[in-house]
């Protein structure tokens, strides 16, 4: 076992030791004496034989250019949170009732005192405005060696006489003994309307469910079609669990008229896949990247869509999973003398998408935490927020609309590790295995329209690429820092021509603005590891008035994310293989999206916890772990729904939802000290909050650690 990474065989919990060494091998791009075999196939890998390929150079640029504009479009709705687990009164569904409406025993879940319940806290709870018209069991099914053998089913919509304007799947699990957390991917006609993970059993009978509205893809769920539902599972006389997966469908009317609660109007998008099966239909329609290319063909766009959007969904697993604890390749093998194992090609991740070659967008990927995450007894009551949620992308394509009516487009989906964007850099270092990909097109499309023109006015890319890294000589201590900084600014002017004769010009202007900073500490030749990432994203909208060239909408999103780990491994007792650490991991998200200065929705997401784990040579493997969940949401009228959950060695100790009014909303910002830890050397392109959050992570034995090290650094 590589001891020093957190890839995924870490996150068996109450695993046995396995006989087989293989098994406790990661699969890694980067090794070339690991054995593939169904033994060593670590959880979420690639189970399809892929070729792979050589990226395909970048179009060139043409002179009437390509921009692209962002779409602010409010978090979808999705059904509440658990009323059996708050302590306050509302309106809010319980599980139960939702069973009740399938037709579903749900008391056993209720009276049963052996299972073991796993809940989340979901990004977007939305209280409902109506009980289902409709609703149908789509699948069940257990999972048991299920890895390159998905579930195809025929879907079938409801009657013609059933009237409804929104929709949600419910996704029921229950496994039992001892098993990786999988990822559940479930697609319609080669789209993938929801990506979960699942949760990893505690040697005991446990359950979680969960709900997703996927109104977006009405279009889809609308019509008879074929579903396919993927959940790659092993069993072996180790791994023993077995997912048995309900799958239904929620159809509500709620008769809601002009925008909701996120300033949305309804609209029901056509939806078209770009990465279809290339094996047939019982393939997953997804892209293995970077092992498969993400170059995708745009399809001719009918004069009458207004908004165009790509809605891409990745995630990354093995090698990839934990990208931020990642060191740049000159030190991958540092501490491996040590026993501490890392995985290389740095600790920057960003997604741009380019047009033609040209870059038109660029996204910081979430950190998805699944429940072997870390360390499994942080997650074993409560997931991390979104782990059962894998959400797309949603990248505006509307500015490149007049490019789409004329000809064809290519798309290129990079995730890239951010040294390879310096210009500086003549040796690419790529990312690892493996970002599971996949990705469609949603047309917004007005019957009213009859023509449509436009041109691209102007576009401006800007990257900055900044690193710094010290290793002295034996001294067992690393420090490295990458800062990227990504800006996309386009202008464009569209005309709709409407079948009345009369038309509209719009004249936009998008700015998309990511920054990434990620700080590693690593000390004691590598039983200590410090992990910093600071992700920030800023997008402005903003449509001028044709004639007097004045603002008549400007919309802006804010998003910062924050994950901060201190891992620390314990010294081994004599005559022991056991592995053990303690953790203490902070995963903050906050998401804001105004209309000029007045906000639309704000989100603020906290998730704090601490944790021991012991891998166990003769197992079972054993550990604790309290974790506390904060979540707060503001809507645009001033409402706060706030919920606050402490779960303590796999109990529940209070779940506490409030609702208060409030006449305004602010994104939460961090606190700030001086910039005082960097000082020393030439660091200012950190910003002082990305100092302040570093200097509190790092123990006073670090900070003086790092401090001597930086001037033996500058004046040596």
């Amino acid at each position: 076992m590589k001891k020093g990474a957190l890839h995924r065989e870490w996150s068996i919990w109450n695993r046995m030791l396995l006989e087989n060494k293989d098994i406790e091998t990661p699969l890694s791009a980067e090794s070339d004496d690991e054995v593939f075999s169904e033994k060593s196939i670590p959880a979420q890998y690639s189970p399809y034989n892929h070729t792979k390929t050589e990226k395909k150079p970048r179009r060139s640029f043409k002179p009437y250019a390509i921009i692209i504009l962002i779409c602010i479009v409010g978090i979808f709705r999705i059904l509440p949170l658990r009323s059996n687990s708050c302590t306050s009164t509302n309106n809010y569904h319980s599980n139960e009732s939702l069973l009740r409406n399938l037709n579903i025993d749900g008391s056993t879940l209720q009276s049963n005192s052996e299972i073991h319940e796993v809940i989340e806290i979901p990004l977007s709870p939305h209280k409902d405005i109506s009980s289902p018209v409709y609703s149908q069991q789509l699948l069940e099914h257990e999972f048991r060696l299920s890895w390159s053998k998905p579930i195809l089913l025929n879907y079938t919509a409801p009657p013609s006489n059933i009237s409804y304007d929104r929709i949600v799947l419910t996704l029921d699990v229950t496994v039992d003994g001892v098993q990786y957390d999988r990822l559940v991917h479930i697609y319609l006609e080669d789209v993938e309307i929801w990506r979960s993970s699942t949760i990893e059993p505690s040697g005991q009978l446990s359950h979680s469910f969960t709900q997703k509205d996927v109104t977006l893809y009405y279009d889809l769920l609308s019509k008879d079609g074929e579903m396919l539902v993927q959940l790659d599972n092993l069993v072996t006389n180790k791994l023993t669990g077995v997912f048995n997966v309900k799958i239904s469908a929620l159809y509500f009317k709620d008769d809601v008229k002009g925008p909701d609660r996120y300033g949305r109007t309804p609209s029901h998008p056509r939806i078209l896949p770009l990465t279809p099966s290339k094996y047939g239909k019982a393939d997953p329609p997804i892209v293995y990247y970077p092992d498969s290319n993400l170059s995708l063909s745009l399809p001719h766009t009918p004069y009458n869509v207004t908004n165009l959007l790509l809605l891409l969904t990745t995630s990354a697993n093995a090698a990839e999973e934990f990208w931020y604890s990642n060191l740049l390749d000159k030190y991958r093998k540092t501490f491996e003398d040590h026993g501490r194992h890392f995985y290389g090609h740095g600790s920057c991740r960003v997604i741009n998408v380019y047009a033609n070659g040209v870059r038109v967008h660029s996204a910081n990927p979430k950190p998805y935490i699944f429940t072997g995450g870390v360390a499994p007894t942080l997650w074993n009551k409560i997931v991390s927020t979104g782990a059962f949620d894998i959400s797309p992308y949603l990248i505006d394509l509307t500015p490149i609309l007049p490019l789409m009516w004329d000809e064809s487009v290519n798309l290129d989906v990079e995730v890239s590790n951010c040294i390879d964007d310096n210009e500086n850099e003549t040796v690419k270092s790529s990312i690892g295995s493996n970002w599971i990909t996949s990705a469609s097109l949603a047309l917004f499309e007005d019957d009213e329209i009859d023509y449509s023109f436009g041109q691209i006015e102007s576009v401006s890319n800007s990257t900055s690429i900044r690193t710094f890294s010290i290793n002295p000589p034996f001294t067992g201590f690393l420090t490295q820092i990458i800062k990227g900084s990504y800006g996309n600014v386009f202008e464009t002017n569209v005309t709709h021509i409407y079948k009345n004769g009369s038309q509209i010009t719009e004249l936009s202007t998008f700015e998309n603005h990511v920054d990434q900073t990620a700080i590693n500490i690593i000390s004691k030749w590598g039983d200590v590891q410090s992990v910093l990432s600071i992700p920030k994203l800023n997008t402005t909208v903003t449509i001028l008035d044709a004639d007097t060239l004045k603002p008549i909408k400007e919309v802006t999103k804010l998003a910062n994310s924050l994950i901060s780990n201190k891992l620390r491994f314990l010294p081994q007792v004599e005559g022991s293989a056991d592995i053990s650490f303690t953790t203490n991991l902070t995963v903050g998200l906050d998401i804001g999206a105004y209309k000029r200065d007045s906000p639309i929705f704000v989100i603020n997401s906290k998730e704090n916890g601490t944790a021991d784990f012991t891998i166990a040579e003769n197992g079972p493997n054993y550990g604790s772990a309290v974790i506390q969940h904060n979540y707060t949401l503001t809507d645009l009228r001033g409402n706060i729904y706030n919920r606050i959950a402490l779960a303590e060695n796999s109990t529940l100790v209070y779940d506490k939802v409030t609702e208060t009014n409030s006449s305004s909303a602010q994104l939460r910002q961090t606190h700030v000290s001086s910039p005082s830890l960097f000082g020393l050397i030439d660091l200012e392109w950190l910003a002082p909050e990305e100092l302040a959050e570093f200097e509190q992570l790092l123990s006073t034995d670090e900070l003086t650690e790092l401090i001597n090290h930086l001037l033996d650094y500058e004046f040596s």
